[in-house]
């Protein structure tokens, strides 16, 4: 998974990948791990040589001059294509540096526009396209109900495609599908509550809302991974900036985590909502997906209340489950397989 950090000037973007990055950041590009107590917890108790936590890279979409033939907001836009998720940051912050007063809902407002009109642009080029070498059936329905959405402002993933419309559509990495978290930056000490809050809710439609000061998240990252949690309790945050971050991103994109473990390595691996064993077992590796036999499966909370595979083998929870079982949100698997 690559999400794509997104804001208008000034809202704190660089200093965002900063706190998720934690001094890793490669330029514009990092990867964040997402933090996981169960995941710590399990290494406690296997001591494997390795501890793998489930990851995603974060790349900060950087603001550039306009040139002879494009705006700067249309060659921002351009970097966007083919996402699969958005920390979309807003300011919530007052700075002397800035013209405008701090007004997150209307800078939300202002960049959610651009999603749209750079969409519906590029709806249009299909339609004309469209003209000349006729459209499938279902382009063409999808066409017509994308172009519908787009001249109200609506964005497309709150607009529903059946399944071949929306296959349609993915060619043409538009914008306003992907999912979108809201990350404000918040002045130090503040928090967003209230009437604030409410109207934030309701201009999101849906997505996910974190808010913390970006600075003083950044601060937190600089440190181990012991420390964090005390010191960001000290400055009044919810918690690392990684942690907070990429549950939401996972909450928004409806994925889950499942464990496999052992001396040689714990790992969380992350899979949509709703996966199947069998698929489960290819994000693993291709090999076990093709060779599956059955899962050996407990979940985490029965696990650490027994402490061990074999108590949960001995008293019957240990469950031996086919192809098509649904895996659970920390659900501890082993894949019996042959190739």
């Amino acid at each position: 998974m690559e999400a794509r950090i997104v804001g208008l000037k000034g809202c704190g973007k660089s200093t965002l990948m900063a706190a998720l990055a934690g001094g890793r950041s490669d330029g514009q590009v990092t990867t964040v791990r997402m933090g996981d107590a169960r995941i710590r917890a399990l290494s406690a108790v296997f001591s494997p040589r390795k501890t793998t936590f489930a990851e995603f890279r974060v790349r900060e979409a950087v603001w550039l001059e306009a040139s002879s033939r494009k705006s700067n907001m249309e060659r921002y836009l351009d970097q966007l294509a083919g996402s699969q998720v958005f920390l979309h940051a807003l300011r919530g912050f007052e700075s002397p540096l800035l013209v405008e007063d701090a007004d997150y809902l209307r800078d939300l407002r202002s960049l959610d526009s651009e999603f749209a009109l750079a969409d519906l642009m590029t709806v249009e080029r299909v339609l004309e396209r469209g003209r000349k070498q006729p459209l499938p059936d279902a382009g063409k329905r999808a066409v017509a109900r994308a172009m519908e959405a787009l001249e109200v402002e609506i964005p497309l993933r709150e607009a529903h495609f059946p399944e071949p419309e929306a296959d349609f559509l993915k060619a043409y990495q538009l914008l306003t599908l992907a999912p979108q978290i809201l990350v404000v930056n918040l002045a130090s000490g503040s928090a967003l509550d209230g009437e604030a809050h409410a109207e934030l809710v309701a201009a999101a439609n849906g997505r996910q809302i974190v808010a913390f000061p970006f600075p003083d998240a950044a601060e937190v990252a600089e440190l181990s991974p012991d420390e964090q949690l005390e010191f960001a309790e000290a400055l009044g945050l919810p918690g690392p900036a990684a942690e907070i971050v990429t549950h939401a991103a996972f909450a928004q994109m409806g994925l889950i985590s499942f464990f496999t473990v052992g001396e040689d390595e714990v790992r969380a691996w992350p899979i949509k909502d709703g996966t199947r064993a069998r698929q489960a077992a290819g994000a693993v590796h291709s090999d076990i997906e093709r060779g599956f036999i059955r899962a050996e499966v407990v979940g985490y909370e029965t696990f650490m209340r027994l402490g061990s595979l074999k108590a949960c083998k001995d008293q019957g929870l240990l469950r031996v489950e086919g192809k098509e079982y649904p895996v659970v949100d920390g659900d501890i698997i082993n894949f019996r397989f042959n190739v």
